[in-house]
């Protein structure tokens, strides 16, 4: 607990963390963190001085090796995927099982209260673990349509009735659930304030009657499943609450440390390291890879941070969470395992989606496939997020546009209504070749399929619709009307007119002049 929420002296042991992120794919990202620590013999001392209470009398020397439990990381309540734990030179480190953490946790935040005259008694106590222990997946993972919900917006009364009845065992009538809803419901309020980060509907903290399904799980509450009892729990800790509420700013410790309890948990693990030589903690996990495209940022355009929708449109962003809270220094990297993929000089941006002003970040080194930097500022915002722009390489980029033009200016002159020559009609529809070789050629990675998808969507209804335009060619809907049938004009009969004088017979009764020998002389 000394090391969860260190005091002063000791607030360095923690002296520099490490961040590698690679996007691996476009459902994947793993995260490599090195957290350097300190020499421990200084906190170890004062909490082992001498041999009392059957404690080991160290005689101001602590020996070689000693087993301690560190905190690795604060993780989001969610399943782990390839996690792994290495201690100084590379040793056997153990990860604590949850429960360990849960009571630890516990623990931590009754010895934040106590200073300031608002203990955690035996009731309360049992909901702050309930609340320690809920993990989403119980609702998310196994009941997903309870589930659903807009963003921001509260679970459903209904959808907690039925959870608790399913997963707890607990027969609730909605009269009780709405009695028990108006009860925690400023508490709610006052642990969301505290923590001030976006609605988290599935959070413990700020849907405490999520909880209270945990609480037969606890083997210290024997009536975990008794309504009238569960009641007097979920009183006992809205009273804590209130009290810690009237503390003032003294107690928004301990309140942003219940509410972050209710959607995070201590990673804890057990080492054996030489107390008086800095040590090495190293970690890695696979995470999910966060894609969006367009920038969810609220950056106006005339701050000159955030362009048009097209662009946004044409360079996605991948979002990276930055956790680098603490005293100590704190790098970070962003990079691939796509060669083909560029990044675009990142966004720092709150929980909320605004961009955070001051970074606070000394140095940095970037190029078309990492981004790095540094930062020994404490005033630096605990969490953040890089929304990372990502794009395919400009070979890439240039081909697929170039192809892209070709298929609109021949998608373009099929469509108009003229007849082609053969061998024009072979050479606007050579593009489509391209095209289709485009189409066919698999990327290197998931991701770099995912930044090309809008392209090669464009690519795919341009095919599409040459077909169609040629289908319809074929059927004839471009050859020229057809001539209109010939019948007597004007001028054909004026002269058929004037032949009809000169065939005329003679005053008299006589022969026509061209008449000779019974016949009549072709005109």
């Amino acid at each position: 607990m000394t090391l969860l929420a260190p005091p002063a002296p000791y607030q360095g042991l923690r002296r520099r963390v490490v961040d590698q992120f690679t996007l691996l794919s476009a459902n994947r990202c793993r995260l490599t963190r090195s957290v350097n620590w300190g020499p421990l013999d200084a906190v170890l001392n004062e909490i082992v001085p001498v041999a009392a209470a059957g404690r080991v009398d160290t005689a101001g020397r602590l020996p070689p090796e000693v087993l301690v439990l560190l905190p690795v990381s604060t993780l989001t309540k969610r399943a782990l995927v390839a996690f792994d734990l290495k201690g100084p030179d590379d040793s056997d480190a153990h990860l604590m099982p949850y429960g360990t953490s849960v009571a630890i946790q516990g623990n931590l935040i009754a010895s934040l209260a106590d200073p300031l005259g608002v203990p955690l008694d035996e009731r309360a106590r049992r909901l702050v673990d309930a609340i320690s222990r809920f993990r989403p997946g119980r609702l998310s993972g196994n009941y997903p349509r309870l589930a659903a919900t807009a963003r921001g917006r509260p679970l459903r009364l209904d959808a907690i009735q039925a959870y608790l009845e399913r997963e707890a065992d607990l027969a609730v009538t909605a009269a009780r659930l709405r009695r028990w809803q108006d009860l925690v419901a400023d508490a709610e309020r006052v642990l969301a304030a505290a923590l001030d980060e976006p609605f988290d509907p599935l959070s413990s903290a700020e849907s405490l009657l999520l909880a209270v399904g945990e609480l037969w799980r606890d083997p210290d509450v024997p009536d975990g499943l008794d309504l009238v009892a569960i009641e007097g729990y979920l009183t006992a800790f809205v009273t804590w609450v209130d009290q810690l509420v009237q503390v003032g700013a003294a107690a928004e410790p301990v309140l942003t440390t219940v509410a972050e309890y209710g959607r995070r948990w201590e990673a804890l693990a057990a080492v054996t390291v030489d107390p008086y030589r800095p040590f090495l903690i190293k970690t890695s996990e696979e995470l999910r890879t966060v894609l969006v495209r367009g920038r969810p940022t609220r950056v106006r355009p005339a701050e000159g941070r955030s362009g048009p929708a097209w662009r946004q449109l044409l360079h996605p962003a991948a979002l990276i969470d930055i956790d680098s809270g603490g005293t100590g220094s704190y790098h970070a990297s962003i990079g691939t395992d796509d060669s083909s993929i560029e990044l675009d000089t990142p966004v720092m941006v709150d929980q909320f989606g605004d961009p955070v002003r001051r970074t606070y970040i000394e140095d940095i080194q970037r190029n078309r496939e990492v981004y790095a930097f540094y930062t020994t500022d404490a005033r630096r915002p605990p969490r953040s997020r890089l929304v990372v722009g990502l794009s395919v390489s400009s070979d890439v980029s240039r081909i697929t546009g170039a192809i892209g033009v070709l298929m609109i200016l021949t998608v373009s002159l099929s469509a108009l209504p003229i007849r082609l020559a053969p061998d024009a009609v072979a050479v606007i529809t050579l593009p489509s070749s391209f095209a289709a070789t485009v189409l066919l050629t698999r990327e290197r990675s998931s991701l770099a399929a995912w930044v090309l998808g809008p392209a090669k969507s464009l690519l795919l209804a341009l095919l599409v619709a040459l077909a169609v335009l040629a289908g319809l060619r074929a059927a004839g809907w471009d050859a020229p009307a057809a001539p209109a049938p010939a019948g007597p004009t004007p001028a054909a009969s004026a002269a058929a007119g004037v032949a009809g004088a000169g065939c005329r017979a003679q005053p008299g009764g006589g022969v026509p002049e061209r008449q000779r020998g019974g016949t009549l002389e072709a005109l």
